[in-house]
C-alpha cells in the first residue's frame, strides 16, 4: 500500500511539472523586434498556456491586428486579443509610427468581433481561470498597474509578475520604466511575487548573424514572417542584431535556471528629472522581498533554446 502510494504521489507531482503555466502575454509589440519574437517563443514553448495577449500604449490597435496576424499563422486564433491602455498614467504619450505595422497587408486585421477591451480581458480572463495566472508582461506597466488598481480580488488570482523591467546594477534607465514610470512604481510595491530581468542580463542575449543565416534557410512561413519583421527593424543595416530582451522573460517563466536571481524589493524613482533620473530602479536586497531580479545569465544555453523553438514547426494546440 505505501508503494502504491508513493507511486500515486510521484504521478501527481510529475504530471503538476508537466502542467502548461497559464499566461497573459502584455506587450509593446511593434516598436523593437524582441515583442513579436517573445510572443513566437511563447507559442513554441509547451511549458506555457497562453490565455490572452493584451497589448499597450500608442496605437494599441494597430499592435493588436500585428499580434493577431502571428497568432493566425502559428494556427492559435483561439487566443483572445484585447487593446489596453493607450497613454501612460502620467507622462506624455509617444507620438510617431509602429514601423513593423508596415509588414500587415489589408486583410491581416484582427477582426471586429474578437476586438476586446484589453483591462475587461485581463479581469476575465484572471479572475476566471480555474488556476492562477502568471502575468508576463514585457512593455511598459500600465495594463498591469490598471488591472491591480480596478479589481483588488486580482491579487489572489495572480500566482506571479514575470516581467521585461529596469535596470538595477548600475545607474541607468530602462525604455519600459521610463515609459510609465508610475506603474512600473504601482507593480513593483503590489505585494504580488514578481520576477524581473533588466537590461544588466538582456543586454547579453544577442542574436549572431548565424542564427538569422538559419531563420533566412527556413521556408515554414512563421519563421518566414519574422525574418520579415526583422527586416524592417534592421533599417537597412543588415549587421545590426536583434537583442532578445522580452524573449528572456518568456523563458525565464518556465526555466528560471537561465538566470542567477536575487531577492529584495524595488523602488521606482518617480521625482527625477526626465532624462536623468526619473524612472530609475533601485533595487535592495532583503531576504523577505517579493522581487527577484536577476543578476547573470547562461546567454548561449537561452539563445540555443530560443532558436531552436523559433526554427520548429508550428506546435499544435494542446487538448
Amino acid at each position: 500500500m505505501r508503494a502504491l502510494l508513493a507511486c500515486l504521489l510521484l504521478a501527481t507531482c510529475l504530471a503538476a511539472a508537466q502542467t502548461p503555466i497559464p499566461v497573459i502575454l502584455d506587450t509593446d509589440i511593434g516598436d523593437d523586434i524582441d515583442d513579436a519574437l517573445a510572443l513566437a517563443l511563447a507559442l513554441q514553448s509547451p511549458e506555457l498556456d497562453v490565455r490572452a495577449v493584451v497589448t499597450v500604449l500608442q496605437h494599441r490597435e494597430r499592435r493588436a491586428d500585428l499580434a493577431w496576424k502571428i497568432l493566425r499563422l502559428y494556427g492559435r486564433e483561439d487566443i483572445p486579443v484585447g487593446m489596453g491602455a493607450e497613454q501612460p498614467l502620467l507622462t506624455p504619450p509617444r507620438t510617431g509610427e509602429v514601423r513593423q505595422t508596415s509588414a500587415l497587408s489589408a486583410e491581416d486585421r484582427l477582426p471586429d468581433d474578437k476586438r476586446r477591451n484589453g483591462l475587461g480581458l485581463y479581469l476575465d480572463t484572471i479572475l476566471r481561470s480555474p488556476r492562477k495566472v502568471t502575468v508576463l508582461a514585457y512593455g511598459p506597466l500600465t495594463n498591469v498597474a490598471l488591472a491591480l488598481k480596478a479589481e483588488p480580488r486580482l491579487a489572489e488570482r495572480i500566482e506571479r509578475l514575470v516581467l521585461m523591467n529596469g535596470v538595477f546594477f548600475r545607474p541607468q534607465t530602462e525604455y519600459n520604466t521610463v515609459r510609465d514610470p508610475e506603474a512600473a512604481a504601482i507593480v513593483f510595491s503590489s505585494g504580488l511575487p514578481v520576477v524581473t530581468v533588466g537590461l544588466d542580463v538582456t543586454m547579453q542575449c544577442r542574436l549572431a548573424p548565424e542564427d538569422l543565416a538559419r531563420m533566412d534557410a527556413s521556408t515554414l512561413e512563421p519563421v518566414r514572417f519574422l525574418r520579415r519583421l526583422i527586416g524592417i527593424w534592421q533599417e537597412g543595416k543588415p549587421d545590426r542584431m536583434p537583442i532578445l530582451h522580452d524573449p528572456l522573460a518568456v523563458a525565464v517563466a518556465f526555466q528560471p535556471d537561465l538566470v542567477r536571481l536575487e531577492t529584495g524589493r524595488v523602488e521606482v524613482e518617480t521625482r527625477g528629472q526626465p532624462g536623468l533620473t526619473y524612472g530609475m530602479t533601485l533595487f535592495r536586497r532583503d531576504p523577505k522581498g517579493l522581487v527577484q531580479v536577476a543578476s547573470e545569465v547562461q546567454a548561449r544555453r537561452f539563445l540555443d533554446l530560443f532558436v531552436s523553438r523559433i526554427l520548429s514547426p508550428p506546435r499544435r494546440r494542446a487538448p
